[in-house]
Protein backbone atom coordinates (compact mmCIF):
# COMPACT_ATOMS: atom_id res chain seq x y z
CA UNK A 1 0.00 0.00 0.00
CA UNK A 2 1.36 3.59 -0.96
CA UNK A 3 2.53 5.28 2.31
CA UNK A 4 4.02 8.09 1.32
CA UNK A 5 2.86 11.03 -0.42
CA UNK A 6 5.59 10.81 -2.80
CA UNK A 7 4.68 7.46 -3.82
CA UNK A 8 1.55 8.49 -5.38
CA UNK A 9 0.88 9.98 -8.70
CA UNK A 10 -0.85 13.72 -8.60
CA UNK A 11 -3.85 11.57 -10.87
CA UNK A 12 -4.35 9.11 -8.30
CA UNK A 13 -4.18 11.73 -5.40
CA UNK A 14 -6.69 13.55 -7.35
CA UNK A 15 -8.52 10.60 -7.44
CA UNK A 16 -7.84 9.67 -3.71
CA UNK A 17 -9.09 13.42 -2.97
CA UNK A 18 -12.57 12.33 -4.98
CA UNK A 19 -13.12 9.37 -2.55
CA UNK A 20 -11.59 6.43 -4.96
CA UNK A 21 -9.29 4.84 -1.65
CA UNK A 22 -7.92 2.26 -3.99
CA UNK A 23 -5.55 3.87 -6.21
CA UNK A 24 -3.47 3.32 -2.58
CA UNK A 25 -3.43 -0.58 -3.54
CA UNK A 26 -0.42 -2.28 -5.35
CA UNK A 27 -2.08 -5.05 -7.68
CA UNK A 28 -2.86 -7.89 -6.00
CA UNK A 29 -2.94 -6.39 -2.78
CA UNK A 30 -5.74 -5.96 -0.74
CA UNK A 31 -6.86 -3.98 2.48
CA UNK A 32 -9.53 -3.01 4.88
CA UNK A 33 -11.75 0.01 3.72
CA UNK A 34 -11.19 1.23 7.38
CA UNK A 35 -7.73 1.44 6.96
CA UNK A 36 -7.43 2.64 3.37
CA UNK A 37 -9.41 5.71 4.09
CA UNK A 38 -6.68 6.37 7.74
CA UNK A 39 -3.99 6.26 5.03
CA UNK A 40 -6.10 8.58 2.52
CA UNK A 41 -6.58 11.02 5.21
CA UNK A 42 -2.65 10.83 6.14
CA UNK A 43 -1.64 11.54 2.84
CA UNK A 44 -4.32 14.34 2.48
CA UNK A 45 -3.30 15.77 5.99
CA UNK A 46 0.27 15.64 4.35
CA UNK A 47 -0.52 17.19 1.12
CA UNK A 48 -2.27 20.21 2.48
CA UNK A 49 0.00 20.61 5.09
CA UNK A 50 3.02 21.25 2.46
CA UNK A 51 0.70 23.26 0.56
CA UNK A 52 -0.90 25.52 3.33
CA UNK A 53 0.88 25.19 6.73
CA UNK A 54 -1.01 27.74 8.44
CA UNK A 55 -4.16 26.47 7.49
CA UNK A 56 -3.15 22.90 8.94
CA UNK A 57 -2.27 24.94 12.18
CA UNK A 58 -6.12 26.53 12.24
CA UNK A 59 -7.51 23.46 11.81
CA UNK A 60 -5.72 21.70 14.43
CA UNK A 61 -6.34 24.55 16.67
CA UNK A 62 -10.24 23.66 15.65
CA UNK A 63 -9.80 20.65 16.95
CA UNK A 64 -8.09 20.86 20.02
CA UNK A 65 -10.94 23.42 20.41
CA UNK A 66 -13.24 20.56 20.12
CA UNK A 67 -11.14 17.90 22.46
CA UNK A 68 -11.27 20.69 25.16
CA UNK A 69 -15.22 21.70 24.96
CA UNK A 70 -15.97 17.87 25.28
CA UNK A 71 -13.56 17.15 28.02
CA UNK A 72 -15.09 20.79 30.06
CA UNK A 73 -18.17 19.17 29.23
CA UNK A 74 -17.53 15.33 30.86
CA UNK A 75 -15.97 17.12 33.78
CA UNK A 76 -18.54 19.31 34.63
CA UNK A 77 -21.24 16.41 34.49
CA UNK A 78 -18.87 14.61 36.60
CA UNK A 79 -19.22 17.33 39.22
CA UNK A 80 -22.67 17.04 38.71
CA UNK A 81 -21.99 13.24 39.82
CA UNK A 82 -19.66 13.73 42.58
CA UNK A 83 -22.19 16.57 43.94
CA UNK A 84 -24.72 14.52 43.88
CA UNK A 85 -22.55 11.52 46.03
CA UNK A 86 -21.93 14.93 48.51
CA UNK A 87 -18.06 15.44 47.18
CA UNK A 88 -17.86 18.83 47.49
CA UNK A 89 -13.82 18.33 48.38
CA UNK A 90 -13.56 16.72 45.05
CA UNK A 91 -16.14 19.59 42.94
CA UNK A 92 -13.45 22.11 44.84
CA UNK A 93 -10.50 20.46 43.19
CA UNK A 94 -12.20 19.94 39.89
CA UNK A 95 -13.30 23.70 39.84
CA UNK A 96 -10.20 24.99 40.97
CA UNK A 97 -8.63 23.59 37.42
CA UNK A 98 -11.32 25.78 35.93
CA UNK A 99 -9.60 28.70 37.61
CA UNK A 100 -13.25 29.10 39.49
CA UNK A 101 -11.71 30.27 43.47
CA UNK A 102 -14.29 28.33 45.85
CA UNK A 103 -12.64 29.04 48.89
CA UNK A 104 -15.66 31.19 50.43
CA UNK A 105 -18.28 29.26 48.29
CA UNK A 106 -20.71 27.14 50.33
CA UNK A 107 -21.99 23.82 49.02
CA UNK A 108 -24.74 25.56 47.77
CA UNK A 109 -23.10 28.04 45.77
CA UNK A 110 -21.13 25.01 44.39
CA UNK A 111 -24.37 23.31 43.03
CA UNK A 112 -25.29 26.87 41.43
CA UNK A 113 -21.82 26.96 40.19
CA UNK A 114 -21.10 24.00 38.31
CA UNK A 115 -24.93 24.06 37.22
CA UNK A 116 -24.35 27.74 35.60
CA UNK A 117 -20.87 26.63 34.01
CA UNK A 118 -22.60 23.15 32.76
CA UNK A 119 -25.51 25.30 31.18
CA UNK A 120 -22.97 27.62 29.90
CA UNK A 121 -20.91 24.64 28.12
CA UNK A 122 -24.06 22.75 26.77
CA UNK A 123 -25.04 26.03 25.42
CA UNK A 124 -21.10 26.81 23.48
CA UNK A 125 -21.24 23.09 22.18
CA UNK A 126 -24.65 23.47 20.67
CA UNK A 127 -23.49 26.76 18.80
CA UNK A 128 -19.79 26.05 17.77
CA UNK A 129 -21.75 22.01 16.68
CA UNK A 130 -23.99 24.35 14.49
CA UNK A 131 -20.79 26.15 12.75
CA UNK A 132 -18.63 23.49 12.12
CA UNK A 133 -21.54 21.89 10.47
CA UNK A 134 -22.39 24.71 8.17
CA UNK A 135 -18.62 24.98 7.60
CA UNK A 136 -18.50 21.23 6.76
CA UNK A 137 -21.89 21.75 4.33
CA UNK A 138 -20.11 24.24 2.36
CA UNK A 139 -16.97 22.53 2.01
CA UNK A 140 -18.04 19.24 0.91
CA UNK A 141 -17.23 19.45 -2.63
CA UNK A 142 -18.44 16.93 -5.06
CA UNK A 143 -16.05 14.61 -6.98
CA UNK A 144 -16.46 16.65 -10.08
CA UNK A 145 -15.65 19.57 -8.35
CA UNK A 146 -12.85 18.89 -6.57
CA UNK A 147 -11.12 17.48 -10.38
CA UNK A 148 -12.00 20.75 -12.00
CA UNK A 149 -10.23 22.19 -8.95
CA UNK A 150 -7.28 20.49 -9.98
CA UNK A 151 -7.73 21.56 -13.95
CA UNK A 152 -7.65 25.11 -12.95
CA UNK A 153 -5.11 25.02 -10.26
CA UNK A 154 -2.47 22.96 -12.77
CA UNK A 155 -3.46 25.07 -16.00
CA UNK A 156 -2.10 27.97 -13.29
CA UNK A 157 0.77 26.82 -12.53
CA UNK A 158 1.76 25.51 -16.12
CA UNK A 159 0.85 29.15 -17.16
CA UNK A 160 2.53 31.07 -13.99
CA UNK A 161 6.07 28.76 -13.79
CA UNK A 162 5.89 27.86 -17.79
CA UNK A 163 6.39 24.23 -17.41
CA UNK A 164 4.30 21.17 -18.23
CA UNK A 165 2.87 19.29 -15.27
CA UNK A 166 1.78 15.88 -16.23
CA UNK A 167 -1.02 14.51 -13.83
CA UNK A 168 0.09 10.89 -14.31
CA UNK A 169 3.93 11.69 -13.83
CA UNK A 170 4.19 13.69 -10.94
CA UNK A 171 4.22 12.68 -7.86
CA UNK A 172 1.81 14.36 -5.24
CA UNK A 173 4.82 15.86 -2.70
CA UNK A 174 6.19 17.44 -6.08
CA UNK A 175 3.03 18.94 -6.98
CA UNK A 176 2.67 19.74 -3.19
CA UNK A 177 5.52 21.66 -3.33
CA UNK A 178 5.14 23.74 -6.91
CA UNK A 179 1.62 24.79 -5.26
CA UNK A 180 3.25 26.14 -2.06
CA UNK A 181 6.00 27.67 -3.83
CA UNK A 182 3.81 29.43 -5.91
CA UNK A 183 1.67 30.59 -3.05
CA UNK A 184 5.10 31.82 -1.26
CA UNK A 185 5.74 33.74 -4.47
CA UNK A 186 2.62 35.58 -5.19
CA UNK A 187 2.46 36.54 -1.37
CA UNK A 188 5.76 38.16 -1.83
CA UNK A 189 4.66 39.96 -4.96
CA UNK A 190 1.56 40.90 -3.65
CA UNK A 191 3.73 42.82 -0.58
CA UNK A 192 5.74 44.40 -3.24
CA UNK A 193 3.35 46.29 -4.94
Amino acid sequence: MIERLNQISLNDFIELSCGNYNCLLFDGEAATKEELKERATKLIVDYRNIVNPSGMKALILDKEDLVKERARLLSLRICQTLISINCFDDVREVLKLFDVDTRNMSEEQLIFKIDNMLRSAIFERKRNEERRKEEGEEKKATPEQIRSSFDTEIAFLMTYFKMNIDSRIINAAVYANIVHQADVDISIRKRQT
